[in-house]
């Protein structure tokens, strides 16, 4: 099946959520860990209407579908489904998204509950995580960002820490570039990557990641979070 269909109450804050991990992403971040989603594969019918159904059988324990991925928005016409479907049923409707196609989110925006937008590296700055890009990242994301935030869903920028990748300077930048509600630094894991020369790479202590937070201005953000494998999703401030 291509869909990767996990029941979680993490993926939504506070909710038990079904999270549909769809196939196939245009970037090839290097710390990926999903790297098995990465290629495109069409969707069939048949695989839909089973997730579909899967959801009708367990509408009764779940609060929220997360669209995830991969990338998504990739598979605009097969999230719509999901998304009526959900709204049909109640339940609340978050998208992960890397942020490069305002053009589909503008589509579906108006049923979106909650959007988190994985900002990579510094907006100029992603040829230090990927070799595939469009060379107007900078752009596509703050259209992005302006979409979700005009529309007055809530919004969460997520950035995994990679050592060796970025430094406490790119966050700091990254931080300097962007709009949210929620700005969540996630220590990287070493368990799964694109890149197989990043298993060996240690992973960043957490009291480390809080020092870059705490070190730079995060005042236009009104919520910090820092999220670890030791730790769990920690609120900073």
């Amino acid at each position: 099946m291509n869909i990767e269909p996990v029941y979680s109450s993490l993926d939504y804050p506070k909710k038990m959520a079904l999270v549909l991990f769809t196939p196939g992403c245009d970037i090839r971040c290097k710390f990926c860990h999903n790297p098995q989603l990465i290629k495109y594969d069409t969707l069939n019918k048949m695989e839909v209407e089973l997730i579909k159904d899967e959801v009708d059988e367990n509408i009764d324990f779940i609060d929220a579908i997360v669209l995830s991925g991969g990338e998504p928005l990739l598979h605009l016409d097969v999230i719509k489904q999901f998304i009526a479907q959900a709204k049909d049923a109640d339940l609340l409707i978050k998208l992960d998204t890397n942020g490069l196609h305002p053009d589909k989110l503008i589509d579906v925006i108006d049923d979106i509950d909650y959007v988190a937008m994985d900002i990579k590296a510094p907006l100029d700055k992603y040829y230090k995580i990927t070799d595939i890009y469009p060379n107007d990242v900078k752009e596509r994301i703050e259209k992005s960002i302006d979409i979700i935030l005009s529309h007055d869903v809530f919004l969460e920028c997520r950035t995994t820490y990679v050592p060796g990748l970025l430094t406490p300077e790119d966050v700091e930048t990254i931080v300097s570039q962007i709009r949210c509600n929620q700005y969540t630094l996630q220590q990287f894991r070493n368990r799964a990557t694109y890149d197989v020369s990043l298993l060996s790479v240690d992973e960043p202590n957490p009291e480390e990641l809080h020092d870059i937070l705490m070190s730079i201005d995060t005042n236009h953000i009104p919520s910090l979070h820092l999220k670890s494998g030791q730790f769990g999703n920690q609120k900073i401030k």
